[in-house]
């Protein structure tokens, strides 16, 4: 059996609050996630189109504020938001066994993304 040394990428996204009254608060949640057993360095980028459309963004990644034009791009009047190269980096997944019953535990690499602005 071959190995395939490679990152194994999924996205979830969420929102919050459900329910947002105009010129309300916004908050979109990407948790970006690696199940490879390689890590993720360079040449990610995450891109969506948020509708609604947010205005006056602050975005973080794993709590640490970004940079728009350095970290990410953000077209206001299409809500499409796109992180440039290299600003979102991912370890490879941690595979362990339980001793007990033998089932292979997989905790995946991980990295938090949230857009938050004004609807």
């Amino acid at each position: 059996v071959s190995v395939a040394d490679a990152p194994l990428l999924s996205i979830l996204k969420s929102l919050s609050p459900e329910t947002v009254a105009e010129n309300g608060t916004l908050t979109y949640t990407l948790l970006v996630e690696n199940r490879g057993n390689a890590p993720v360095t360079s040449d990610l980028t995450v891109s969506d189109v948020f509708d609604p459309i947010l205005e006056n963004i602050t975005v973080t990644l794993n709590g640490n504020l970004l940079t728009e034009g350095v970290d990410y791009t953000y077209d206001e009047t299409t809500g499409l938001f796109t992180t440039l190269p290299s600003a979102v980096t991912l370890p490879a997944a941690v595979y362990s066994t339980d001793p007990a019953t033998g089932e292979v535990i997989v905790t995946p690499g991980s990295a938090v993304i949230r857009i938050t602005g004004t609807v």
